[in-house]
């Protein structure tokens, strides 16, 4: 016999009170780039840096907007960054049980004219986290050891938060040393050593419940020519992996759950391919521990899956003549798309959208043991208007199961046909609700600070029950089923891009410059 309660933390270091039932919301939240040097009413071709424009004939000559540019390459104004954190503390404050953050706090190092130092690096990390700080502290009571009350805030070192970006050797270095002393408020003391040594850490957000990974994916990014894969045993991302391992058995062995975070997503395009491979089969082996893989960089809205078996890849050229037609031009030959239609961003966009739909129609059915195959792995859109700024809240299930038998208490010693991956139970993630500022709409009122209001939910607009693994699933097969196809896939593309693919399509000449990456380069380097 079983019965439900409620879960409650007994930590003052977490809560205010002595005990205190969970909110079941978390936030996740990426890709500030916040930029000190943003000037509204500039020329978006000058980086949004103060340019004037000689004539206003051409989309290049776009002025960028008080609260920030959208599909552009102009990182995050000051004054976004304010309206988001304030946004945060008026609704958020006290409704929130951990924060998974994933990286880039820095702007991008995209003017010549402006170029980066490792000390504005640092400065742009620091300032953020004093953001968080500021945000989540609770003030009330006296707290322990003359430290501030907050939730658990899990931060994650992105490709942009150090200097030179996207290189990292293997620790212990001074660039770990020095995002150590910035992050020291939010990383467990136990993991002090493990951070100094390879930049990743983990912390039980709910103590003895839930834990919430902080990979370092750079030392498994292949453009970090500084490391090698994760296959030689001296490497830095062969020891992460070899972390995450025992982590992961040790979780199983406790009954514990788990979260896994980072900046880059397990992708083959962006992994090397013992590292990409190692993911995959950690996460397949463990699939009813990891309650999801939450991820940023690419700045997108989606999801992808990682299959057991299959290769999903190689479904991704076959397009098939019942695509919705409203979505795409004609079918053609991927490697001869690559050579000419490239040329624009509209022809990125809709290779990309074949990519994903043919992506989807590739998993199988959900028939008996299909959900134990394959991972989930979710990209959060970014603060910064690569697309519009945009964060969820997540809404998990609190009401914890106590079985009156006490030998059915202990933690299965293998797969638990239970899991809150697959099945709505304690901790199951139940649903999202996705936040953005229409920057179209708000740089018509420079004076009034914009709010994030609702895009979407995964309740009201994909009609989802909860976030386990068969949903996504069954997400996948509604979106490419002859049923609801085009009304549903047509929210998966213009969710995609934060309601911003009309101005990509249209901008054909402002991202060709070569300097750095625009909306539809972060689409183009996609591979499933």
């Amino acid at each position: 016999m079983i019965t439900p309660r409620e879960c409650t933390i007994n930590d003052p270091y977490l809560d205010t009170s002595k005990k205190k039932s969970l909110h079941g919301n978390f936030l996740h939240i990426t890709d500030i780039h916040p930029d000190p040097h943003y000037v509204a009413n500039s020329t978006v071709r000058s980086r949004c840096h103060g340019g004037h424009p000689k004539k206003r004939k051409k989309k290049s000559q776009e002025l960028s907007g008080a609260w920030g540019t959208s599909a552009t390459k102009c990182d995050t104004p000051m004054s976004l960054l304010d309206a988001t954190f304030n946004w945060l503390e008026t609704n958020w404050k006290d409704k929130l049980d951990f924060i998974i953050w994933t990286g880039d706090n820095s702007r991008h190092d995209n003017d010549d004219n402006i170029p980066r130092s490792a000390k504005e690096v640092f400065e742009l990390n620091r300032m953020i986290a004093t953001k968080f700080l500021e945000t989540f502290t609770n003030t009330k009571g006296l707290p322990r050891k003359n430290k501030p009350k907050f939730i658990p805030i899990v931060p994650s070192i992105g490709n942009n938060d150090i200097h030179p970006n996207n290189i990292l050797l293997p620790g212990p270095n001074d660039i770990l040393s020095t995002l150590y002393s910035i992050w020291e408020p939010f990383i467990p003391e136990s993991q002090r050593k493990t951070f100094l040594e390879g930049g990743y850490f983990y912390t039980e957000v709910i103590p003895k419940k839930l834990i919430v990974v902080s990979l370092n994916t750079m030392y498994f990014y292949n453009t970090n020519t500084a490391v090698n894969g994760c296959k030689s045993p001296e490497q830095p991302g062969t020891a992460e992996i070899n972390w995450l391992r025992n982590l992961l058995r040790k979780a199983r062995k406790t009954g514990m759950k788990v979260y896994l975070t980072g900046h880059v997503a397990p992708r083959k395009k962006q992994y090397t391919r013992t590292c990409y491979k190692a993911y995959q089969k950690l996460s397949i082996k463990y699939h009813d521990l990891i309650l999801g893989h939450y991820y940023g960089h690419s700045n997108m809205d989606h999801f992808f899956f990682i299959g057991a078996k299959k290769s999903l890849s190689k479904f991704r050229n076959n397009y098939p003549e019942d695509y919705p037609e409203d979505s795409t031009g004609e079918n053609y030959d991927d490697d001869n798309f690559v050579k000419t239609a490239m040329k624009t961003p509209s022809a990125k966009i809709d290779k990309y959208l074949k990519k994903l739909y043919n992506h989807y129609r590739s998993v199988p059915p959900l028939t008996k043991g299909v959900g134990k195959e394959y991972a989930v792995i979710h990209i959060n859109p970014s603060v910064i208007p690569v697309f519009n700024p945009a964060l969820r809240i997540f809404k998990y299930n609190t009401t914890e199961v106590e079985h009156s038998n006490s030998k059915k208490n202990k933690p299965p010693k293998s797969h638990d046909p239970n899991a809150p991956s697959h099945i709505n139970t304690f901790l199951t993630p139940l649903g999202y609700t996705q936040y953005f500022i229409n920057l179209t709409h708000s740089n018509l009122f420079p004076n009034s600070e914009p709010v994030y209001t609702v895009e979407y939910t995964t309740w009201d607009d994909y009609h989802m029950k909860d976030l386990t693994v068969p949903s996504w699933i069954n997400l996948a097969r509604r979106v490419t089923g002859r049923k609801l196809r085009n009304e549903l896939w047509k929210k998966i593309e213009n969710n995609l891009m934060v309601g911003t693919r009309s101005l990509i399509e249209n901008d054909e000449n402002l991202y060709q410059d070569g300097k750095s990456k625009g909306p539809q380069e972060y689409i183009s380097e996609i591979v499933f």
